[in-house]
């Protein structure tokens, strides 16, 4: 887990390295940029914990109940509870989740997720036909699986 040096900054050096990190993010032009940027600013347990956290907030907005979103991200419920606890409290999970729901490569990856989410979840683990999916879900095209 990531730890914060036990040694305390002065709260103006602390204000100023969150400013200049913001700038640098905001400085930020396109895709290629941020995955060079997030590639060296965080390990690769860090990208991942971030990344489940981004699909935690996206699953939540969608309707999908903890038990769900353990399985499937395989993600502790404290995680999710803190998820949750921000989405109710603050906007940035929120305005984020929307601005990718408009996308319409996001869109396209959550159909899938849906539909992987509908396979591993039917009961008696019975594989279900590709097209039963896409027509119970209303999707066209390839999916994930």
């Amino acid at each position: 887990m990531p730890q914060v040096s036990k040694r305390i900054l002065r709260k103006e050096v602390e204000e100023k390295v969150a400013e200049t990190f913001l700038e640098a993010i905001s400085q930020v032009r396109d895709k290629g940029e941020v995955q060079l940027f997030i590639n060296d600013l965080l390990t690769p347990v860090e990208r991942v914990m971030i990344a489940k956290r981004l699909a935690i907030a996206t699953l939540l907005l969608k309707g999908w109940d903890y038990r769900s979103i353990e399985d499937f991200l395989k993600v502790s419920g404290d995680t999710i509870a803190r998820v949750s606890l921000v989405l109710k409290t603050n906007n940035g999970y929120k305005k984020i989740v929307d601005r990718l729901a408009e996308t319409e490569a996001v869109k396209e990856f959550w159909r899938d997720v849906v539909s992987l989410a509908y396979r591993l979840g039917s009961s008696k683990n019975v594989f279900v036909e590709e097209g039963l999916i896409k027509h119970k879900l209303g999707l066209k095209g390839k999916t994930l699986l």
